[in-house]
């Protein structure tokens, strides 16, 4: 059974893309200062407060909001790097050819690998296929 790696990759990089919980986060964060922002002026202007806004007025220098979730997001993704780091080509080969007699994709049997620390048995893979949607 030949194993289509590209189509594999290619369907984890559409599916990490659509999970892109940065842009989301940026998105609700620009949104929250526009509204703030209005809200700030138009209390000032109730209040009768005639100074120029800038929009370091109110900010005390601190960090990005977003700064430590981009910081986790890039650990991850390291990390993630690092463990799917192709192995040397004997142990891929080997590898795969497990994975396609169990039934299972090259990715699904490496992180069975990665989470349980064995080598998935057909439990296992039983397991696995009948978590596909």
């Amino acid at each position: 059974m030949a194993i289509n790696f590209a189509l594999s990759a290619a369907r984890a990089t559409a599916r990490s893309t659509s999970r892109d919980t940065r842009t989301v986060l940026r998105k609700a964060a620009e949104s929250w200062r526009a509204t703030h922002r209005e809200q700030r002026e138009n209390t000032l202007e109730e209040m009768g407060v005639v100074i120029p806004l800038s929009e370091w007025l109110g900010h005390n220098n601190g960090p990005d909001i977003l700064e430590n979730t981009i910081f986790s997001q890039w650990c991850w993704t390291r990390a993630r790097a690092a463990a799917f780091a192709p192995p040397d080509t004997e142990t891929g080969i080997r590898w795969a050819r497990k994975a396609a007699e169990l039934g299972l994709s090259y990715a699904e049997y490496r992180l069975e690998l990665l989470e349980r620390g064995r080598y998935p048995t057909d439990e296992d893979a039983s397991r696995i296929r009948a978590a596909r949607p």
